[in-house]
């Protein structure tokens, strides 16, 4: 699972081991409970328990869940350390290293990147070739943005390769709480969650699929398609009751419509070729349309 630094991994890192820990739910997805290994390698007990007690109800059973804070790395330790763990807890779903970065060890001589990263997730399938859990491991992108997720995730091949599913956690602006988490695995169907974080609970809430967000985008640019022949003015209401006149099922309110036009001015005008601006007078705010070629 990859995000820049800061976004909020590790608390959904955490938020995965409450639920595995506790036989209970990850968003409306339900987790197989077992016990769970945490190697919070960036943390202190203390801040994990505090942690721990922000994104937990009260009294929840936390029996199931086992932190460490330091570790060997990959080639002085860390596999025997899993391995003696693993005949204490033989029902382990779940292990999670935070970070990968700490757990690596210097290059000994191997001259690529790709060398090094293949290397170490040979070590790694160790444990996942021997028991039946998942090996979470929490690393980081790339400075360089892509439009494939996937691409930004730090390392050569040899490690996105080796892999049996990727978890890429984005943000638009660092600023805000809203996120994407895209996630592609090997041998089942891939996902893309809209995500925000909650300053609450201190949890990631899901959103919904974005996908279901891109098609109501695209659903939405081809009635102002069929509306729009070189300018369009007018209230939400007034253009709600336009597109209406297309689609009289459609299930908007002029709030959303004026939300969603908002939160897409970019996609449409790039991807659509459709200008959306917005202005106010003393009686109404007033939403323009216009075609703009070649975007």
């Amino acid at each position: 699972m990859a995000g820049s630094p800061k976004i909020g991994k590790s608390w959904l890192a955490l938020d995965l081991c409450r639920a595995v820990a506790t036989g209970t739910k990850l968003w409306d997805f339900p987790a197989a409970e077992g016990d769970v290994l945490y190697f919070a390698l960036e943390d202190r007990y203390r801040r994990i328990q505090d942690r721990l007690k922000k994104i937990s109800e009260e009294n929840t059973n936390l029996s199931r869940f086992h932190t460490a804070i330091s570790s060997a790395g990959l080639n002085d330790g860390l596999l025997q350390q899993i391995h003696d763990f693993m005949l204490l807890c033989p029902q382990t779903n779940l292990i999670i290293i935070d970070t990968f970065e700490h757990i690596r060890n210097s290059a000994n001589g191997e001259r690529t990147l790709y060398s090094c990263d293949y290397r170490d997730m040979n070590c790694l399938c160790e444990i996942t070739d021997k028991y039946n859990l998942t090996l979470l491991l929490v690393h980081h992108t790339r400075k360089q943005s892509d439009a494939d997720p996937l691409n930004m995730v730090s390392g050569s091949t040899g490690l996105t390769g080796a892999t049996d599913g990727l978890l890429v956690l984005e943000k638009n602006r660092r600023t805000e709480n809203d996120a994407r988490l895209t996630i592609a695995n090997r041998d089942t169907e891939s996902f893309c969650f809209d995500l925000k974080f909650n300053t609450d609970t201190c949890r990631w809430d899901f959103i919904g699929n974005h996908l279901d967000k891109c098609d109501a985008v695209f659903e939405l640019a081809v009635l102002l398609d069929d509306l729009l022949k070189e300018e369009w003015t007018g209230t939400a209401t007034e253009l709600l009751a336009e597109l209406k006149k297309l689609v009289s099922s459609l299930e908007l309110n002029p709030a959303t419509l004026t939300k969603r036009l908002k939160a897409n001015i970019d996609t449409f005008k790039i991807e659509y070729e459709i200008a959306i601006g917005f202005e106010r007078n003393r009686n109404s705010r007033r939403i323009i349309l216009r075609r703009v070629a070649g975007a």
